[in-house]
């Protein structure tokens, strides 16, 4: 289904031209009409350049969670399903415990140390939320992993051979998963973070992503502020899933 690729790309081309390629803004809160496609925002930008970049960071944030999960999870897995036996089982138990945690409450405790209480919403740090998002969603990846790799490499059960080799040996497994595992990681990073924008007004206005958007968008009754965004994130996640697809096939 490469037709899902080059859309991927066509949507994502589209945002970052549109990111840097500015279009005139006009009075706040214009609807949409011949000048405006989109309608302006609030400061008066035009909304189509607002929707575009708020794609971009919204992907940004998505690529970076997935690194960190798919980073932790595999070599977690991997060292894991290589040590096959007790060690495994022990590894796992963590590993399972950790995914037990109610995800988005912990979150919200923890970005609140670091975060600044505003009137309508909670001001954190873009890439530190994006860490601590990634550092709580790797043990799903870690167990699936550790199971293809105690299963697929036959030398994970000899105790003779030393964990290093036995590591190594895997690694062609744990690359394949790492592929497998990527962009739903994106899509995983992308919906945890719309979670903490939308219960606890989770965001950063200098990388507003379409959830902050969406956010902002509940102060006002006009439906050009919602409507876009939410069309855009539907389309982006859709187009993540038909190419994750693809990739997997």
């Amino acid at each position: 289904m490469k037709w899902a690729l080059i859309a991927f790309l066509a949507y994502f081309g589209w945002a970052l031209l549109f990111t840097f390629l500015q279009l005139p803004g006009g009075s706040p809160l214009l609807p949409p009409s011949h000048e405006y496609p989109l309608g302006t925002y609030v400061n008066g930008a035009n909304m189509i350049n607002v929707n575009a970049r708020a794609v971009v960071d919204t992907l940004l944030f998505g690529i970076m969670v997935s690194l960190i999960e798919v980073g932790l999870g595999v070599s977690y897995g991997m060292l894991a399903g290589s040590s096959c036996g007790t060690v495994r089982s022990i590894m796992m138990r963590i590993s399972d415990g950790i995914t037990s945690l109610p995800r988005v409450p912990i979150l919200m405790a923890i970005i609140i140390l670091f975060a600044t209480p505003e009137v309508t919403f909670v001001k954190a740090n873009f890439f530190l939320t994006a860490l601590v998002v990634g550092l709580t969603g790797w043990s799903v990846i870690s167990r699936q992993v550790s199971e293809a790799v105690c299963k697929g490499n036959p030398l994970s059960r000899i105790p003779e051979i030393s964990l290093t080799q036995r590591v190594r040996s895997s690694s062609e497994i744990a690359k394949a998963l790492s592929k497998r595992f990527f962009l739903p990681s994106v899509v995983d990073g992308i919906a945890v973070y719309t979670a903490l924008g939308v219960i606890a007004g989770v965001g950063d206005p200098n990388f507003p992503t379409l959830t902050t958007l969406l956010n902002s968008s509940r102060l006002f009754d006009f439906w050009w502020l919602f409507l876009p965004p939410a069309g855009f994130r539907a389309i982006l996640l859709v187009l993540i899933f038909l190419v994750s697809d693809t990739v997997v096939r």
